[in-house]
């Protein structure tokens, strides 16, 4: 069974991360620094956000800007990137996660991304999402 029942949980839950990790963790001062946007797509639940240092974006919004890279995952895959339990290399080679733009791109959001991974249970924790995939 999927981590996230709808699109709609998982909007909510992502709008309410990103709005944290970019406005009270420093991640949009970061990102506007290196220049990073992401467009991340979950297919699966035909979700699309984008993210810049302003914070995120949704639906038809998103999908209008230009960003610097585009993931493209599923919402379970993204589930157990925020929870630290893939290994992007191997994600990214097997395709289960698929990366678009700049590979320098790629390279400089993951590190950036930490504080998210370390955020991210308390969402778990309030939106009653599994810690144990």
């Amino acid at each position: 069974m999927a981590v996230f029942k709808d699109r709609k949980l998982a909007a909510k839950l992502f709008s309410e991360f990103w709005h944290k990790l970019v406005n009270d963790f420093g991640l949009g001062e970061q990102l506007r620094q290196c220049e990073i946007s992401v467009l991340f797509e979950i297919d699966d639940l035909d979700l699309v956000m984008f993210v810049d240092e302003n914070g995120p974006l949704f639906g038809a919004a998103a999908a209008s800007k230009k960003p610097a890279v585009i993931m493209i995952m599923t919402g379970d895959m993204a589930h157990k990137y925020w929870l630290d339990k893939v290994d992007v290399p191997v994600a990214l080679a097997t395709h289960k996660i698929k990366a678009k733009g700049s590979v320098n791109k790629v390279l400089q959001i993951l590190p950036l991304f930490k504080s998210g991974q370390k955020l991210y249970p308390e969402y778990c924790e309030k939106y009653n999402l599994p810690l144990d995939v």
